[in-house]
């Protein structure tokens, strides 16, 4: 493990090369203005830090397949089977072949890149909670800067514990990943997958009441609710179904879902009125090539570059009713696959990039109540929230039948933002792609392939580790 003060220099490297105008958005006392010596000695100092990681959170690379959160959400979708990736330009390789080129696997650059980026983000966490308590100054405000370091910190090690380990539901006791939770730390074993998710949850329950009353300028920022949304995802991953419930339910709170009118908008502007976190993109802070908007096969950018990869299977097309607003597929006769207008880019080129939103809360209370037993009635109604918004028939089911429709529901209403994998491993359900998919593959519940190996390098510098540590390949757990 890369020592975790490097994670700072790296983080306010970033951030000092930002724009003028992304340092407007991302509320900051410039790095520039406070010396690196000097960091933890005031709260403007501390502040920075805390800038500097969001703006390492919306980082990007060179190459599209491994550029961050932002990528990721749509590439891990691409990697379960709704979404086809059209290879007309020889792009995204590693999601539309992912298993035929073995990208879970320990000397790829995914897993290596998702690694890093994630315990980049924890590492400086580390540092602003290292230091935060010994700084003088306004008590409110640092409460709520630490706040949000324990979320970012809790946030990081919810993707490292899904991405490199088994759901928590069946792999309570297996290898999860190492825990740092002291800056300049070097090398630790795997802790159990339990064990990760007690830290993430911890994390997360201390963080939500210190961010009472923050008022945050930007939804880049996590504020109380952001923080309750993420807490409701671990729930709902852990199966802590009553949780799940109530925290979801709080966290969309002041959060109306949105009109189906607005839905066909195209999803590119975080002040719509149920967008609870995102990433904002200015015509002086754009994300360039690494956005859905570039991504997707629908010929909404005009002239502007466009990757035009992204389609979709023909039977996740036939479950939208005529009715439904999220029915917004055509057919590109070129490519004889059938395409979608969800993202579509703002006439600037400068569309905004989604990362939490009142319908996923939606969905985590209904499926979270609907698996309770005897609370079917419950679900239903707060199922019918979101189709009666969307114009979509209602789903009459009970018992595992309304889990079904919940889960089907979650395919149509989230996809291309990052949770059809993630709902593949949870659910324990194998990858199966049918249809006019065309690269069909089976693979089963439980299957290591789905489950990404520790990057090789991590056995060279972290001595706490041997080979002996590495998730297998093939086969399942």
């Amino acid at each position: 493990m890369t020592n975790n003060k490097k994670f700072l220099y790296i983080v306010l490297a970033v951030a000092t090369l930002s724009t003028s105008c992304e340092k407007n958005f991302l509320e900051t006392n410039p790095t520039t203005q406070v010396s690196d010596q000097n960091l933890f000695t005031s709260l403007d100092g501390a502040q920075t830090v805390l800038n500097g990681t969001y703006r390492y959170q919306r980082s990007k690379s060179t190459v599209v397949e491994t550029s961050g959160i932002i990528s990721w959400q749509n590439g891990l979708d691409a990697a379960s089977k709704d979404i086809i990736v059209f290879e007309a330009q020889g792009y995204m390789q590693a999601y539309y072949n992912h298993f035929i080129l073995a990208s879970t696997r320990a000397d790829q650059t995914l897993p290596i890149n998702m690694w890093q980026y994630f315990y980049t983000l924890s590492g400086n966490a580390n540092n602003i909670l290292a230091n935060i308590d010994g700084i003088e100054g306004d008590a409110t405000r640092k409460t709520q800067i630490k706040a949000q370091a324990l979320a970012i910190r809790a946030w990081s090690y919810f993707y490292l514990a899904r991405l490199f380990a088994p759901t928590y539901s069946i792999g309570k006791d297996k290898p999860c990943v190492p825990f740092y939770d002291k800056p300049g730390t070097i090398g630790k074993p795997r802790e159990t997958v339990a064990t990760i998710y007690k830290y993430i949850v911890d994390d997360l329950k201390a963080a939500i009441p210190g961010l009472a009353g923050f008022s945050r300028r930007y939804k880049n920022m996590i504020n109380q609710q952001v923080a309750q949304g993420i807490l409701a995802e671990v729930y709902l991953t852990m199966e802590d179904w009553p949780n799940a419930a109530a925290t979801a339910k709080l966290a969309r709170t002041g959060f109306p879902i949105m009109t189906g009118d607005q839905y066909k908008t195209g999803f590119n502007e975080w002040d719509n009125t149920e967008w609870m976190w995102g990433q904002r993109q200015t015509t002086d802070a754009m994300f360039g090539d690494i956005t859905s908007f570039t991504l997707w096969a629908n010929k909404t950018r005009g002239t502007r570059w466009s990757f035009d990869t992204y389609c979709v299977n023909d039977q996740f097309k036939d479950l939208f009713s005529a009715t439904d607003a999220r029915n917004q597929f055509w057919k590109r006769t070129d490519y004889n696959l059938w395409t979608s207008d969800k993202f579509r880019d703002k006439s600037t080129g400068t569309g905004d990039v989604i990362m939490m939103r009142a319908s996923e809360m939606l969905l985590i209370e209904a499926e979270a109540l609907a698996r309770q037993g005897g609370q079917d009635a419950a679900a239903q109604a707060v199922l019918w929230e979101l189709q009666d918004k969307r114009g979509a028939t209602r789903s009459a089911s009970t018992g595992a039948a309304l889990i079904n429709d919940i889960l089907v529901e979650r395919r149509k209403e989230l996809y291309g933002e990052g949770f059809a994998w993630f709902d593949l491993l949870r659910t324990v359900q194998g990858l199966t792609r049918t249809g006019d998919h065309p690269r069909i593959i089976n693979l089963p519940a439980r299957s290591w392939r789905m489950i990404f190996q520790l990057p090789t390098a991590e056995f060279t510098s972290n001595t706490a580790m041997t080979p002996a540590d590495q998730n297998p390949y093939d086969g399942v757990y």
